[in-house]
């Protein structure tokens, strides 16, 4: 029995590095589950940080840590430009 339990989440895209063995078994799970590589470790760091005391005593405490992870944010449509197709002048 899988130990953890994979559902559809919102997701940013950040840059990680990870030892090649790591990879190898993330990309493993991700097969044995049947999803992508991704949702194995989102799901497995929400477990550790779910099951470890010391990690949510420091969070409580130390809520404005420097951030390291390097986060992708979508780039921001213009409010006039969404969803909008150009028209199409017919010509008579």
């Amino acid at each position: 029995m899988p130990l953890l339990e994979v559902t559809k989440i919102t997701k940013v895209t950040a840059t990680v590095a990870l030892e090649e063995s790591n990879a190898k078994q993330v990309d493993q799970y991700a097969a044995f589950l049947n999803v992508q590589a991704d949702d194995v470790i989102n799901q497995a760091l929400a477990y550790v940080f779910a099951k470890d005391k010391e990690f949510q005593q420091f969070r409580d405490l130390n809520r404005n840590v420097v951030a390291t992870l390097r986060v992708k944010r979508p780039a921001s449509v213009p409010a006039g430009k969404r969803g909008r197709r150009p028209s199409l002048a017919v010509a008579n």
